[in-house]
């Protein structure tokens, strides 16, 4: 390999360890594998988050409204969430209006963040020409566990480091067989 490969490689390394080091957006809700379901006025409404246990920084919150009676979505609803934090009656987060999702109208979604750990009280409202109707949803939060990044910036380093002297041993055989073949 040349060494212009070697060169690139490494860059390649370094900026994709420079990359992961930022926190991804909470999106999309295809990943939600769970939702919580409450029953407001005439619709049944769903709520999932991702992460699944969420933790402080960014949330994505996905909301479902069906109608119970035949089971199908409603997809034209005007769905509206706040939230309030632990241990507080003042509304932290909103309203927002939940938008639907691009990839499946079927799903609203809403990105946000929440700021401390602890149970988190979501009111989700949807508005239609009957008034409003509101349900109640609880999430928890909890502080992320640092070991995870701890653990992925140790095996990131691990691999620069084997690269690197694998890299230097490889170069310095080379040059150790030119100056035989020089001389």
């Amino acid at each position: 390999m040349s060494r212009r490969l070697y060169t690139s490689l490494l860059l390649a390394a370094g900026l994709a360890v420079f990359f992961a080091s930022f926190p991804a957006p909470a999106q999309a809700n295809g990943r939600v594998t769970s939702f919580q379901t409450k029953v407001a006025g005439p619709y049944e409404i769903g709520l999932g988050t991702i992460p699944p246990s969420p933790s402080v920084g960014n949330l994505h919150l996905a909301l479902t409204v069906t109608d119970p009676a035949s089971n199908t979505p409603v997809l034209d609803a005007r769905v509206a969430l706040q939230g309030t934090g632990p241990d507080s009656v003042e509304i932290e987060i909103g309203p927002t209006i939940a938008t639907n999702s691009v990839q499946d109208p079927a799903y609203y979604e809403v990105n946000t963040s929440v700021g401390r750990e602890g149970i988190w009280l979501f009111t989700t409202i949807i508005t239609d020409a009957a008034g409003e109707h509101s349900a109640d949803f609880q999430v928890e939060v909890k502080n992320a566990s640092p070991i995870t990044g701890i653990l992925t910036l140790v095996v990131l380093l691990a691999f620069l480091v084997i690269f690197g002297l694998s890299l230097r041993a490889s170069l310095g055989g080379r040059r150790r067989r030119r100056k035989r073949q020089a001389g």
